[in-house]
């Protein structure tokens, strides 16, 4: 059997049982584009998880005062404490091992000035170290050192929306901006950062020293939280453990007591995202498994069908020398052909899809390659599968009593 005349033959076919064919093609063509799409926007996603973590600083611990929930889309607290102190800093870093940075912060939302322009932002008092613990880095100036925490001096560094409203993206370096009528010196503007697991903008920030917020603006002793970032190859679930007993410790806080304290890292987030994920990768499946199956009943039917139907054309071909192999082999390559036409569908539709996705979610755009050839190969294996007992049946089918039909 010449490709020509298998090529003939399968757009014969597709002429004549037009309408089941399409209706057939339409269960393998969603159940591909489940495959592709879900699977495409799945590696984007943890591509992008992978980003952010690496962005917005490896091996981060977050130790919050009160209580916080993590969920796939952030942290949420649901209440605050007030027992969270610099002591607590000192002890972590006297008692636990394995921790390469501690970053003692305060955050507070207040109004700032420049000239006519008036925001709120959020104020976020922290030790000179946020800087490499964040990975942050300046667009111009410096960010203040251990000089500046020392004496209380009132400079800032504006994160990179903070400038751009007080300043317009004009030059804000030795400017003096009011936070809630104090008057502070800009020494630093922070490079765009964006938004990270947590939900935090860092854009929409601006950092002073931690004791001059901590004495000057707010006059208390007690701080909102620490960062904590651990070094390379430390297990974070057992250095958690050990920083929560501690705290415990610290706080005097009895067997009978919650927590004033939550520990977290984006991680955490991290993992809370990809159950989401899963779930929605499993829904999929189950949704693509349905969608093959009604797709390969359906050319099973379309190809019994034609089998019954052309019993003349098989009678023919056998009395002109075909073998039963020739009709078996054209009967398998006809529902081959139309399980691949589905598939082709839906990797077009799917990686269409991802990639509308991917731009408005703003994700890494990625045509896994593996989800390709797998839908392809699905496509192929179910169009065999769904045409062997048509094709075997033609094959069967007595010359003679073929031609009588």
């Amino acid at each position: 059997m010449t490709r020509l005349f298998f090529l003939k033959s399968v757009f014969q076919f597709l002429k004549t049982y037009k309408k089941r064919t399409i209706l057939s093609m339409l269960g393998v063509l969603f159940g591909i584009f489940s495959l592709v799409a879900v699977g495409n926007i799945s590696s984007a996603m943890n591509q992008k998880v992978k980003e952010t973590l690496d962005k917005f600083g490896p091996n981060l611990l977050i130790i919050r005062a009160g209580e916080v929930h993590v969920t796939g889309r952030g942290v949420r607290q649901f209440s605050t404490a007030q027992t969270l102190k610099l002591r607590d800093a000192i002890a972590i870093k006297q008692f636990i091992k394995g921790i390469k940075e501690i970053v003692p912060i305060v955050e507070i939302n207040y109004p700032l000035r420049y000239k006519q322009q008036i925001t709120t932002m959020k104020i976020v008092g922290a030790t000179s170290n946020i800087a490499k613990v964040r990975n942050l880095k300046l667009l111009e100036g410096h960010f203040y050192g251990s000089k500046e925490e020392k004496y209380l001096s009132k400079k800032v560094v504006l994160g990179y929306e903070a400038w751009k409203t007080l300043f317009e993206g004009k030059n804000a370096f030795g400017k003096t901006i009011l936070i809630r009528r104090v008057p502070c010196q800009v020494i630093g503007v922070l490079a765009e950062k964006g938004t990270d697991l947590a939900g935090d903008n860092l854009d929409q920030v601006v950092y002073l020293p931690l004791k001059t917020v901590l004495r000057r603006l707010l006059n208390q002793d007690y701080i909102s939280a620490l960062y904590l970032q651990a070094k390379e190859g430390i297990n974070l679930e057992a250095l958690k453990e050990e920083i929560k007993k501690l705290l415990r410790k610290q706080h005097g806080l009895t067997s009978m007591e919650k927590d004033d304290f939550s520990i977290y890292s984006l991680e955490d987030i991290a993992k809370t995202k990809q159950k989401g994920l899963d779930l929605v990768s499993v829904l999929s499946k189950m949704a693509a498994i349905i969608s093959f199956t009604v797709g390969g009943l359906g050319i099973f039917a379309v190809m019994l069908l034609s089998v019954t139907e052309r019993q003349r054309e098989i009678g023919i071909r056998r009395a002109v020398g075909a073998k039963r192999i020739h009709i078996l082999w054209q009967f398998l390559g006809e529902a081959a052909f139309i399980s691949l036409l589905g598939g082709m569908g839906g990797i077009g539709l799917g990686l269409i899809i991802a990639l509308i996705v991917s731009l408005v979610a703003n994700l890494p755009i990625i045509f896994n390659v593996i989800y390709l050839i797998l839908a392809m190969g699905i496509s192929l294996a179910l169009g065999i599968m769904a045409g062997s007992y048509p094709a075997f049946l033609a094959a069967s089918s007595p010359p003679l009593k073929a031609l009588r039909q």
